[in-house]
């Protein structure tokens, strides 16, 4: 046995520390980049000019911060423990490195790449504090919480960027509440509008609702774990969980492979769907580039079931068009159905043995989602075409009023687009398609509502009630109770939680009551259809829209875990009661 005293002393070797200044030294680098920050968003984001001597003192700090930079990485390398870990931990700073020279060399400043990475180096400092790490640590085990909480922050972020001046057109920013409601109803993937988003919002500020509707569309946490899962290909214990609750995902199927997927798909997607959109799209715009924004945006939008549009009137230019029609329809279903349904559609078992394989080995929550959701486009299509044959759809042919048809069946699955004006929609028609709003999507997708399969395990129930049977049965399978009761406790959570906000809506509001019941639905389920009184509607009506369409994107039950994550069993069981219902 050999023994080798080199690296027995090797382990022994003083370790690197840094000195008592350089802590101290780093938070003044942190304090000049807040200055900096604040500087940047008063003079670029809302456009106010500063006298010369602060700017004076505003140039002096940008080349001040750009030196602290430098001796920033270069303490950084002289006194790690460990060089090799050192430039995996702050591999940002290579990433910010080069575009601050190459800045330099156009005569431009570099600080905002700076700011970006103080302030991820400050935000791993601050999470790995004792007092906030055990902040963290517990919102970790509460995914449902550290969800809702990074909703909050999308909201605020894409809030105070629509005040930007450079975000609207007239360049003097969104109103605050105009400019709050469109956030939320972005990063909820709604579509509710209180401007018209293609007049008020400049490119920037279309670009930033863009980015909102995607973030928000698979789930800011689902977003940044996948990110992480692609990149480094591990996902701790605690963000799996987190994750898992969040896609809503069922049976024994790994995390990490579903998180790549949900990414890979999401981007293939849209990729496809903006360039059949652009094909389309390319004569109608003078400018290639023009159609190419349209495609993508609409591509984005559609997949996520946003159901913003870069028209003033969505997609009514469109109504007897069947590529658009077609495409847009293909996204919202691949956006509406969930992923884990998807991934048993398409996987690599599909490409080698055909979709028969597939369909063969689907398991009963995806016959139920592909099931429900098939009838109820069915149903829509039908009742819609019975209906408005001689009304919304009267000035189109018969086959544009098929297609028109089926489109506005498929656009209650919380996608928000539009054909034909909702607003001379029947009464009738009006009832039916709130029915339809609050069913919404299926579980694990980008919409809301009490979802399809909800939808199904009630009426399974009913089924076995009528039957006479004690247990709910489908495919040969027992619905499991529990099931049972959280789709009973979803469905009355929503339909109480839609009373109170109508409630609420009729005492602040003088709408038409059938409007504003079509208004607090289609919000509730992230929907984003509308009669065309979003708009005039006061602040405080605005600001009830905006809480419902919070409450519908996270779902009535996620609410209830959130406000009490851990379940009460009694240590005994009482007598059975005879109670009398019906």
């Amino acid at each position: 046995m050999k023994f080798n005293l080199f690296r027995r002393i090797r382990v022994l070797r003083r370790a690197r520390r840094e000195p008592a200044w350089v802590e101290a030294f780093r938070w003044a680098v942190t304090a000049a980049v807040l200055v900096s920050l604040v500087t940047l968003v008063i003079e670029s984001g809302y456009r106010l000019g500063l006298p010369p001597a602060l700017r004076w003192l505003v140039s002096i700090l940008d080349y001040l911060i750009l030196g602290l930079f430098a001796v920033d990485i270069v303490v950084g390398y002289v006194f790690a423990r460990s060089r090799r870990q050192h430039f995996r931990q702050r591999w940002l700073d290579l990433a910010v490195f080069v575009p601050v020279i190459v800045s330099l060399l156009m005569h431009r400043s570099g600080t905002p790449f700076i700011i970006v990475r103080q302030l991820v180096i400050v935000g791993q400092a601050f999470t790995r504090t004792r007092r906030f790490a055990g902040l963290i640590n517990r919102l970790r085990l509460q995914p449902v919480t550290m969800l809702a909480l990074s909703f909050v922050g999308l909201i605020a972020a894409g809030t105070l960027l629509l005040t930007f001046p450079s975000a609207t057109a007239c360049g003097r920013g969104a109103p605050f509440i105009d400019a709050f409601f469109t956030s939320t109803s972005a990063v909820c993937v709604t579509g509710l509008i209180v401007r018209d988003t293609p007049v008020f919002f400049s490119r920037f500020g279309q670009l930033v609702i863009l980015g909102l509707i995607q973030l928000g569309g698979i789930g800011i946490m689902t977003f940044s774990a996948g990110l992480a899962a692609v990149f480094t290909r591990r996902v701790g214990l605690a963000r799996r969980r987190m994750v898992a609750d969040i896609v809503e995902q069922v049976g024994d199927v790994d995390i990490v492979r579903t998180l790549r997927y949900i990414i890979g798909f999401t981007l293939l997607a849209e990729v496809a769907g903006a360039a059949l959109l652009f094909a389309r799209f390319l004569p109608d715009f003078t400018h290639p580039l023009e159609a190419l924004y349209c495609a993508g945006f609409h591509s984005v939008s559609a997949f996520c079931n946003a159901g913003f549009s870069v028209f003033s009137n969505s997609l009514e230019n469109y109504a007897g068009d069947p590529a658009v029609n077609l495409v847009i329809i293909g996204l919202i279903v691949a956006g509406g159905l969930g992923f884990v349904v998807v991934h048993e559609l398409l996987n690599r078992n599909t490409l080698r043995r055909g979709p028969a394989f597939a369909l063969r080995r689907l398991t009963v929550h995806s016959r139920l989602v592909l099931w429900t959701s098939g009838l109820l486009v069915v149903f829509g299509a039908l009742v819609f075409f019975f209906f408005e044959h001689d009304g919304a759809l009267a000035h189109l042919r018969l086959g544009p009023k098929m297609l028109a048809a089926l489109f506005q069946a498929v656009t209650p699955r919380t996608a928000g687009f539009n054909t034909v004006p909702f607003s001379a929609l029947k009464p009738v028609t009006l009832f039916l398609w709130v029915a339809l709003m609050f069913i919404g999507a299926s579980p694990g997708s980008t919409g809301g509502g009490i979802k399809t399969t909800t939808l199904a395990v009630l009426l399974l129930a009913v089924r076995a009630r009528i039957r006479g049977r004690d247990e709910v049965e489908v495919k040969r399978r027992t619905v499991p109770r529990d099931v049972v009761y959280r789709a009973t406790a979803i469905f009355v959570i929503a339909a109480g939680i839609v009373v109170l906000f109508f409630a609420l809506l009729l005492a602040v509001e003088s709408h038409p009551f059938p409007d504003l019941l079509f208004e607090t639905v289609s919000a509730f389920g992230t929907v984003g259809l509308s009669t065309g009184i979003t708009g005039a509607l006061t602040v405080g009506g605005k600001l009830l829209v905006v809480l419902l369409m919070y409450v519908g994107r996270l779902g009535p039950l996620t609410l209830a875990l959130a406000m009490r994550s851990r379940t009460t069993r009694l240590a005994m069981e009482y007598p059975a009661a005879e109670v009398m219902v019906g």
